[in-house]
C-alpha cells in the first residue's frame, strides 16, 4: 500500500468516527436508562432521583428505570456504575457522604472516588443543623462558643454515626473555631434527634429533616445551618457564615456516570438535567421531599465542587485523625 493511499484511508477512518460523535449524541437515547439510588425505596437520594426520572422519561422519550443498590454508604451503587459502559446507558444518583467522606475514610473501596466517574450534573446543596436542647442557655453560634469553652471538660456532641456529615460538620467546626468536644455516634439520625429531644444530647448536628421534626415540639433548638445558604425549609435558621464562622462546604447530591462519557451526551443529560430542575413544579417537589429547591450548574462546575471537597475533607478527617 502506497503511503498516499495509507494517509487517504486514515483520513477517512478518522473523518468517519468524528462525525459519528455528533450522531451517536444526537441519537442517544435509543434504549432504556438506568438509574442507580444508593438508598433503599423511600429514602430522601432515592426520591430525588424518582423525581428526575419521572421528568427525563418524558424528555427523552425512553424510560428512565430507578434501580435500588443500598448498602455500604453507597459503594455498592458506585461500583456497579463504575464497571459500567461508559454510553450513557447507566447512571447513578449520589451524594457527597458516598463520593467524599466515605472513599477518604476507606481505601480499600473497589473503585477510585476521583477517576472512575463522569460528572453529570449536580442536582442539590444544603447543609446541615447545628442544634442544642431547648433547655440550655444558647441561642446563636457566640453563645454555643462561649458556653462550649466555659465547660470544665469538653462537651459530647452526637451525629448520625462515624464518619458521617454530622461528624465532619462537628470537626469543621471545632477546627474554625477552635473549641473542643468529643464525639458521640449514634446508628441514626432519629436516634440522635430522639435523645436530644429527651435531653439524653444536649449537642448534635442534624439533617434538615430531623431537625425540622424536633424544632417544631420546642425541645430541640436550631443554631445554624452549615450550608452555604439558609436552608428554605428553615429560612429562620441563618448560616454559620452569617454568624461569623467561615464554613465553606455544602451538603450535596448529583449525578455520575462512569468514567469516559463522551461529552456530546454529558452535556445533553446535562440540558435535560438543568431544564427539569427549573419546572417550578419539579423544584416544589424537592421542597417538600428532600428539604431544599434544586440547584443546576454545568458538569465541570460540578466535577470542581467534588474536587474541592477532597481536599477539604481530606484536611479535616487527618487533622481530626477520622477513621472507619
Amino acid at each position: 500500500m502506497t503511503r498516499r493511499l495509507f494517509a487517504l484511508r486514515w483520513i477517512a477512518v478518522a473523518s468517519a468516527m468524528f462525525m459519528a460523535l455528533p450522531a451517536s449524541a444526537q441519537d442517544y437515547p435509543r434504549r432504556p436508562i438506568r438509574l442507580i439510588s444508593p438508598s433503599a425505596p423511600g429514602g430522601a437520594t432515592d426520591v430525588t432521583a424518582r423525581i428526575v426520572a419521572e421528568r427525563l422519561t418524558q424528555s427523552l422519550n425512553v424510560p428512565v428505570v430507578v434501580e435500588n443498590k443500598p448498602g455500604a454508604t453507597g459503594a455498592l451503587a458506585l461500583d456497579l456504575v463504575a464497571k459500567a459502559p461508559p454510553d450513557g446507558y447507566t447512571l447513578v444518583v449520589t451524594f457527597v457522604a458516598a463520593s467524599v467522606f466515605h472513599p477518604l475514610l476507606n481505601d480499600k473501596l473497589p473503585f477510585n472516588a476521583q477517576k472512575d466517574f463522569t460528572p453529570v450534573s449536580q442536582l442539590t446543596l444544603g447543609g446541615n443543623v447545628l442544634v442544642v436542647n431547648a433547655s440550655l442557655p444558647v441561642r446563636n453560634v457566640a453563645e454555643f462558643v462561649a458556653y462550649v469553652k466555659a465547660q470544665p471538660k469538653p462537651p459530647s456532641y452526637g451525629s448520625w454515626g462515624n464518619g458521617s456529615g454530622g461528624h465532619l460538620a462537628g470537626e469543621f467546626l471545632k477546627s474554625l473555631t477552635g473549641i473542643d468536644m468529643v464525639h458521640v455516634p449514634y446508628r441514626s439520625a432519629s436516634a440522635l434527634g430522639t435523645d436530644m429531644a429527651g435531653g439524653h444530647m444536649m449537642l448534635g448536628v442534624l439533617d434538615t429533616t430531623n431537625a425540622m421534626t424536633h424544632t417544631r415540639t420546642g425541645k430541640v433548638r436550631a443554631l445554624a445551618v452549615t450550608g452555604p445558604a439558609r436552608s428554605r425549609s428553615m429560612p429562620d435558621v441563618p448560616t454559620l457564615i452569617e454568624q461569623g464562622v467561615a464554613y465553606s462546604a455544602g451538603i450535596w447530591t448529583g449525578i455520575l456516570g462512569p468514567a469516559n462519557m463522551p461529552k456530546p451526551i454529558v452535556d445533553k443529560l446535562n440540558a435535560e438535567i438543568g431544564r427539569i430542575l427549573r419546572e417550578p413544579e419539579v423544584r416544589e417537589k424537592f421542597l417538600t421531599l428532600a428539604g431544599d429547591y434544586p440547584v443546576t450548574g454545568t458538569p465541570a462546575e460540578f466535577d470542581k465542587i467534588i474536587r474541592d471537597d477532597f481536599v477539604l475533607w481530606k484536611r479535616i478527617i487527618t487533622d481530626a485523625r477520622i477513621t472507619m
